[in-house]
């Protein structure tokens, strides 16, 4: 069950989160030049998608609180417990907190179609707090300049990095696609169910 949970959360932040940061980025940058209406429509489904990406994430993540407590010894219950509501209590509840705000904000339009917020919520949707303490944290490290090699660790080159990023923002889109068009069958089901009675 822990690992079921590990993964959907993984899943959601990864590539959903970041997948729509990466988009919403796209689509500012795209949204300059063309102005056809079908843009903001998949803009507008994907706003929705994310949104309910975020409640299935947080109602994830609270189950998961439970279950990991559930199934842990009496000391390692202790120590979570410890890290819930101990000293550093932010450090556990600040990123999901976090996320989910971000997600239902977007359901309202003056935030959703507002460009700065939109970029500020793309970087906060990419970048974790977790990733970014590890970003200042290895730029203040005492790290010769003979030592620097890029993608030392990764065996991304840019070109595969652009490629997988685009790949993401596609993956994304195909599940934008799919929720529209199962939330669309939904909606006719429902009509012609109230229309039959």
């Amino acid at each position: 069950m822990r690992e079921n949970i590990l993964l959907l959360l993984q899943i959601i932040t990864v590539d959903f989160f970041t997948a729509f940061g990466l988009y919403s980025i796209l689509f500012l940058i795209v949204s300059i030049f063309i102005k056809k209406p079908i843009l903001y429509k998949i803009d507008e489904e994907a706003v929705k998608f994310i949104s309910l990406a975020g409640v299935i994430y947080f109602t994830v993540w609270i189950i998961g609180i439970f279950v990991f407590y559930a199934e842990n010894n009496p000391e390692e219950k202790s120590d979570m417990l410890n890290r819930m509501f101990g000293k550093y209590w932010i450090g556990f509840w600040s990123q999901p907190i976090l996320w989910f705000t971000i997600t239902q904000l977007l359901r309202l339009k003056k935030v959703s179609k507002n460009t700065l917020l939109r970029i500020l919520f793309s970087f906060l949707l990419i970048v974790s707090i977790e990733r970014f303490m590890i970003f200042i944290i290895t730029l203040h490290r005492d790290y010769l300049p003979s030592s620097w090699t890029m993608y030392r660790d990764l065996d991304i080159y840019p070109s595969n990095f652009f490629l997988a990023l685009l790949m993401k923002i596609m993956v994304f889109l195909l599940f934008v696609g799919i929720y529209y068009l199962a939330k669309s069958r939904l909606v006719k089901l429902v009509r012609s169910k109230k229309y039959n009675l």
